[in-house]
């Protein structure tokens, strides 16, 4: 069995007032060159972000794209988030357990007369802001500090949109929107030379310090998978889910191209991702096998879990394979474990009904 992910204090503020955080998961890589856009676009799943806006109120809108780096056999190297750099290039945004899987497959595929890329994360960071009370927060914080006369419309942002705010000494800060928690939030991508102060500034006005207990517990209510925990590198994004976000069927070749479009004109893969409802039974531990009465062999297998708030009970994340249907009996750890129902899960959430 394993240590339980609960619930802190800021889990309350990250729904119904603020929380923030500094995430130390994340790693971000600039690609720079001649032609990083041709080059990247013929390894990522998904189209690059629409260049930038006009210049409005002090703010400039932008586009960030959710993709995945695949192998020639379509298995993820890793998920990422493309944003465009305001000054060369474009920027990735990527989990530090996928970071060097990218960085050896860019070496091998990104010639450098024409792309280059460099570790951004001595210089940049990405701090989540949860709950309501966060823009009003933020916008208080970020003008006594100079960074912008007004965060106003970060609130009216969905997820794929930006703003950048400019400075004279370049770009101060940037957010978009995050769709991966189950409250409502903020991603700001900032230097790291300000990063801190900005945090202790909001601490100082009223958030809550966010802890990566209740950033999983947010996630796994949200129905989200993560790199490292519930996707790897033997994942094919369908398997995961996450096709409709990370992959454009209209865009021109890229590496792994040919498996997604076979498995999406075949109209299935072999596992899928599903959400597990496990009622009162203690959280199980990432790789615990499922099973299906009346079959010796397992069925499928947990990867994150963790006690929740909002559903009232223990929920996981985990695969069951091909054949196994959402209404059927299915229970975790042997043929007489405890009974897990399993729900379908979208985007949006998970599917109760």
């Amino acid at each position: 069995m394993t240590d339980p992910i609960t619930p802190g204090p800021d889990y309350d503020a990250s729904l119904w007032g603020a929380a923030v955080g500094i995430r130390r998961d994340r790693r971000f890589l600039g690609v720079t060159g001649k032609a990083p856009g041709e080059m990247l676009n013929g390894l990522l799943t998904n189209s690059l972000p629409q260049p930038f806006g006009e210049e409005e109120g002090g703010t400039v809108p932008g586009s960030v794209a959710y993709s995945a780096l695949l192998t020639a056999k379509g298995k993820m190297i890793t998920d990422l988030r493309v944003f465009r750099d305001p000054l060369e290039g474009f920027l990735l945004d990527l989990p530090w357990v996928g970071a060097e899987g990218a960085l050896a497959h860019f070496k091998k595929f990104l010639p450098p007369r024409l792309a280059e890329v460099a570790d951004r994360s001595t210089d940049l960071t990405l701090m989540t802001l949860l709950g309501p009370e966060a823009p009003a927060l933020l916008k208080k914080v970020v003008s006594r500090m100079g960074l912008a006369e007004s965060v106003d419309g970060m609130v009216r942002l969905v997820e794929g949109e930006e703003l950048l705010f400019p400075s004279p000494e370049g770009p101060a800060f940037r957010v978009t929107r995050s769709g991966e928690s189950h409250a409502v939030g903020w991603d700001v991508l900032i230097p790291l030379a300000v990063a801190e102060e900005l945090r202790v500034r909001l601490d100082a006005g009223g958030a809550i310090p966010l802890t990566e207990a209740t950033l999983e517990i947010l996630r796994v209510e949200k129905g989200r998978p993560a790199f490292g925990r519930d996707m790897d590198q033997n994942t094919i994004p369908t398997e995961a889910g996450i096709q409709s976000r990370a992959i454009d069927h209209e865009k021109g070749c890229y590496t792994g191209q040919e498996v997604i479009i076979r498995i999406r004109d075949r109209g299935h893969v072999n596992k899928e991702l599903r959400g597990f409802l496990l009622g009162e039974a203690p959280c199980p531990p990432s790789g615990q096998e499922l099973f299906r009465p009346g079959r010796e062999k397992s069925v499928g297998w947990i990867t994150s879990a963790v006690e929740s708030p909002a559903f009232g009970q223990t929920v996981a994340l985990g695969y069951l394979q091909r054949g196994v249907e959402l209404g059927e009996e299915v229970r975790v750890g042997s043929l007489d474990g405890s009974r897990v129902q399993a729900r379908a899960l979208t985007d949006e959430g998970w599917i109760l009904d």
